[in-house]
């Protein structure tokens, strides 16, 4: 996969979870089976606000090549695969509802597609510099 279009896909989906994280946070909480006290609101709303950068940044720097764009990749890579370890736990746990696993399931597809991107970017020729 090509690591601009890996990107792109990334920037796309972090900004549409994040905007309605910052919009209507007990909704998103809800689609969770999470409760709704308003300290889970501000952490909802400021994970939303991150999940918005990390978009911009994906977006705006999706045509890096050489060492910023493996370090993108690398991030985006763990971001994914860090959330489908954490939520797997927590569905194993039984603090999110098994209804969560869908979840889990678009997080493997974004893991493979940063790692296909990823093994993209390092085959390619190094920029001279």
């Amino acid at each position: 996969m090509r690591p601009s279009l890996a990107l792109s896909i990334g920037a796309v989906l972090y900004i549409l979870l994040g905007v309605p994280y910052v919009l209507v946070p007990a909704q998103m909480l809800s689609a969770f089976g999470l409760g709704t006290p308003s300290e889970a609101l501000v952490t909802a709303r400021d994970s939303g606000v991150v999940l918005i950068g990390v978009g911009i940044i994906d977006w705006l720097a999706r045509d890096a090549i050489g060492a910023p764009l493996r370090g993108l990749l690398w991030g985006n890579l763990f971001i994914w695969a860090a959330a489908m370890v954490v939520n797997g736990w927590e569905i194993a746990a039984g603090i999110l509802p098994t209804t969560s696993l869908g979840g889990l399931v678009l997080y493997l597809a974004l893991v493979i597609v940063f790692a296909l991107a990823l093994r993209r970017a390092r085959g390619e020729a190094h920029p001279a510099g």
